[in-house]
């Protein structure tokens, strides 16, 4: 830590790192939103898919009697 903020102060390296570690909490929220977000839409996609699946199924059985 201190080769990346030379001779700096212990009181701003502090700071520096409060800051490092609220960004980066911030971040990991994010990540974790966006991937809930993308599971979300996936899975209400395979929903759709599966609906259209049955739809058709029944059609067919439909057709056959």
């Amino acid at each position: 830590m201190q080769a990346l903020f030379g001779k700096m102060p212990i009181e701003q390296l502090s700071a520096v790192q409060a800051a490092t570690t609220k960004n980066n909490n911030a971040n990991t929220i994010l990540f974790i939103g966006g991937l809930a977000l993308v599971l979300g839409v996936t899975a209400y996609i395979l929903y759709q898919k599966n609906l259209d699946l049955k739809q058709q199924l029944i059609k067919v059985k439909i057709k056959q009697d």
